[in-house]
């Protein structure tokens, strides 16, 4: 089954380098229904400190989110798509979570991370969601019709590689982080489109965030690049996951580095 978790595999956007902090109007309220959670996370999400704590709640989960995702549906029949939303206390633990109520797989996530513990938000009951779609893989068959037999999820080189790319950005090792990229392209895996989508929005983060044209200049041409085939190598893959990726974020950002290149190039 193809697990398509949009603030995970990758990001709209990351740590930006250089962002001032956004006003963040939140009440300090108890959620109600998963619908205003929903509402709130995503506009909590727009802004600079959401993102930022968004990113911070997509790295922690994202080692065990596969593993807990295959546990709590082993036993159901996909098509399965539902969101939760994490409500985190002023201290960083979990105070509340949102689901579906007539969802197991749900109640099951849920329960299993009830222990999460990120930094402190930037104010009390701040909600970040996660989206869950579970689809069952298309039936690709050999040329005698013999059908593929399914691949083990396994965490491959290119996206470990990546993942301590991601954690180096997180920490500002912005260098590191470009270093340990470029050797998980040297991999050439099945991971790929992800790893230059992500590569790319360090770029386009840090084209931003300068106040040198030059370097600003080439980040942004470094960002576009990247953008440029990540979607190149998604619209290839077999994977729904990866075809997804375009949809996903990979098309905005391309078209948002490239408005920035042309205003600093043509003035």
């Amino acid at each position: 089954m193809a697990l398509l978790l949009p603030s995970l595999g990758t990001r709209a956007q990351v740590n930006d380098p250089g962002a001032s902090p956004s006003p963040t109007p939140a009440r300090p309220i108890r959620f109600t229904s998963l619908t205003d959670a929903v509402a709130e996370a995503k506009r909590l999400n727009e802004t600079e400190e959401g993102k930022r704590y968004d990113f911070d709640f997509s790295t922690t989960v994202s080692d065990r989110l596969g593993d807990i995702v295959g546990q709590c549906s082993k036993d159901s029949k996909p098509p399965i798509i539902f969101g939760l939303v994490f409500v985190f206390a002023s201290d960083g633990h979990v105070a509340q979570v949102l689901k579906p109520p007539d969802s197991t797989e749900a109640a099951c996530i849920a329960a299993k991370f009830e222990n999460l513990r990120l930094r402190a938000p930037p104010q009390p009951d701040w909600p970040v969601q996660l989206h869950i779609e579970l689809r069952p893989p298309p039936e690709e068959r050999d040329a005698a019709g013999k059908r593929y037999p399914l691949e083990p999820a396994v965490i491959t080189k290119d996206r470990e590689l990546e993942r301590k790319a991601l954690r180096a950005e997180r920490d500002k090792n912005y260098e590191e982080a470009l270093a340990l990229y470029a050797k998980a392209i040297k991999v050439k895996g099945n991971f790929a489109p992800f790893v230059y989508q992500n590569r790319g929005m360090l770029y386009l983060s840090r084209a931003k965030a300068s106040q040198d044209r030059k370097s600003k200049i080439a980040d942004l041409q470094r960002a576009i690049a990247d953008f440029k085939t990540s979607i190149k190598l998604g619209a290839a893959a077999k994977d729904q996951l990866n075809r997804g990726l375009e949809k996903i974020g990979t098309r905005a950002n391309l078209e948002e580095a490239t408005k920035l290149l042309e205003k600093e190039t043509h003035p």
